[in-house]
């Protein structure tokens, strides 16, 4: 499964844990099943939650414990300007199969 930008991944355990970099706690954080994140950024990899707090995991973490949930329409992504949670709400995604 590739990871990419856009996309909205739903986690499916309670071992999901942050890489513990680049966030104001400065350690791993554990995210539970049924939350969902939304890749931003094209490296290891970098998302955001529906709290719009900002995280790194390994690609592997997410590949372990979610499953694709969806992908962000384009022009909603260039233009930046929704929260995942308004993304959610609104339904502004593709829903994967």
């Amino acid at each position: 499964m590739e990871i990419k930008v856009g996309q909205i991944w739903e986690v499916t355990t309670d071992c999901f844990f942050t890489s513990g970099e680049s966030n104001k706690y400065n350690r791993r954080i554990n995210l539970k099943s049924g939350e969902k994140i939304e890749i931003r950024y094209p490296y290891e990899w970098h998302f955001r939650t529906e709290d719009s707090h900002y995280f790194h995991a390994a690609r592997q973490m997410i590949i372990d414990n979610c499953i694709l949930f969806g992908t962000i329409w384009e022009k909603v992504r260039w233009q930046n300007n929704a929260k995942l949670s308004e993304i959610l709400r609104l339904r502004l995604y593709d829903k994967h199969q």
